[in-house]
């Protein structure tokens, strides 16, 4: 089969393999009528984005997404049509147009980052791509570059093409992309070996092993890390911006993601669910999985129904759990005699609140969003859920959920549907995807309101 003009049923196929699978969520929601007077792509109404590939087409794709499309989102969106409608008449058969297909998407996210880098950029995505699935001595390959706007000097050995450098097995070895890196010129030569400041902003849009490179990615620099589960990060204006992983490329919009996390505004919950937030990343990009829900005011004491006492790091939500426990005893008409139930600080003295001694002094009686990232990350690995109130405090780590009956999916997309009732709860898979969900107070059931 030969493709000799980009038509409307492949077109459709284009923005569902290659754009939309960029902005995680996102779907062809259907088509509205169009005229020449509309651009090839706009945004459209409730943050959705409309699409066509020719101003002649007298129609537009509508596209939509759990959070709404942002401006630069729009932008690049319009620069990958433009790309693709350069290939749309080259007569070229199905393996060669994917070829092309994805060439173009990769210069489109590469010009977003910088203009005057792009071809830098792209040429470097192919190299890495090489090392991702190359061992040396034994070990994945870890690679950081950081890349100024300076062209290097007209003299410059052209054997310093970092290029030439990575064909070489040394540079397997040089950096890491976490403390250490090597600057490029902006039309990719080797400049120097950089050692990389620590980062003084703690809560930076990045993943925590990489806080170091996004603090670097300043101004017009921009930083590219290729780590060891094969995944391309790019890094610019101190945030992750891009990152391909598992072959599929993702477009990050942390400020829309973190407003959808609270339905109330105060300075404590800003702060808990940039927290959270950053911690879903931090799991995600350590590849463990995890679970965590960050509950509504109202429903702090509701959720303990679906968690085990011996799981309750706070004492006001033990002693509340203990009533509901008594509460359920009496009303099924158990006849045994409850004996006095200990008390919380009892309780952790006895055999099986080993665990939640060692917790408490861990954390230390400190608020979720006052722990250093590495702890919190590292709390959210524990198998099970970890669950934190409206004002930070955590009242669980690595709770085994009691799902209700019904429910579908996976063990960990079960009890975080079941959570959702609750508050925002987010599903961390070991893949690196994250979602987000809540309860749909009309529908009464558990809708996604974000997925990255």
């Amino acid at each position: 089969m030969r493709y000799r003009i980009l038509n409307k049923e492949r077109f459709r196929l284009f923005l569902e393999e290659n754009i939309l699978s960029i902005f995680t969520g996102s779907e062809i929601s259907g088509e509205e009528e169009s005229t020449a007077r509309d651009a090839l792509v706009a945004g459209g109404i409730g943050g959705s984005v409309l699409i066509k590939k020719d101003k002649a087409d007298n129609y537009r794709f509508v596209v939509k997404r759990i959070q709404p499309f942002k401006s630069f989102e729009i932008s690049l969106i319009k620069t990958m049509v433009n790309e693709i409608k350069k290939i749309s008449y080259l007569d070229s058969n199905k393996e060669y147009f994917k070829k092309f297909e994805e060439f173009a998407i990769e210069k489109s996210i590469c010009e977003a980052l910088s203009k005057t880098s792009s071809q830098v950029l792209l040429n470097l995505i192919s190299a890495m791509d090489a090392w991702s699935c190359r061992t040396y001595e034994g070990r994945k390959t870890e690679i950081g570059f950081l890349i100024s706007s300076k062209k290097a000097p007209h003299n410059i050995n052209a054997n310093l093409n970092v290029i030439d450098m990575l064909r070489e097995d040394y540079s397997a070895v040089l950096s890491d992309g976490k403390k250490t890196c090597i600057e490029l010129s902006a039309d990719g030569f080797i400049m120097q070996y950089l050692n990389l400041p620590r980062a003084k902003n703690p809560n930076l849009y990045s993943p925590y092993e990489y806080l170091r490179m996004a603090n670097s990615s300043i101004g017009s620099k921009i930083g590219i890390v290729l780590n060891k589960m094969g995944d391309l990060l790019f890094f610019k204006d101190k945030m992750l911006a891009f990152a391909r992983k598992r072959g599929k490329w993702m477009c990050f919009s942390h400020e829309e993601i973190i407003n959808r996390l609270a339905e109330r505004r105060t300075e404590n919950v800003d702060e808990v669910r940039k927290a959270i937030y950053l911690s879903a990343l931090d799991t995600s990009f350590n590849g463990t999985g995890g679970c965590i829900v960050h509950l509504n005011k109202d429903d702090e004491f509701n959720v303990l129904k679906h968690i085990n006492k011996n799981d309750i790091l706070l004492e006001r939500y033990y002693e509340q759990k203990c009533q509901e426990d008594l509460s359920q005893t009496f009303f099924f008409g158990v006849n045994e005699e409850i004996g006095e139930l200990p008390k919380y600080y009892e309780f952790l003295r006895k055999e099986n609140g080993a665990k939640l001694a060692g917790l408490r002094q861990i954390i230390n009686c400190k608020k979720f969003y006052e722990l250093d990232r590495q702890l919190r990350q590292d709390l959210l690995a524990i198998d099970g859920a970890t669950i934190v109130d409206s004002e930070g405090d955590i009242v669980a780590v690595g709770a085994i959920i009691q799902i209700e009956a019904g429910s579908s999916g996976g063990g960990r997309l079960a009890a975080t549907k079941t959570l959702s009732k609750y508050g925002v709860a987010i599903k961390i898979s070991a893949d690196g995807m994250i979602e987000g969900y809540r309860m749909d107070k009309q529908k009464l059931r558990s809708k996604p309101i974000f997925m990255i």
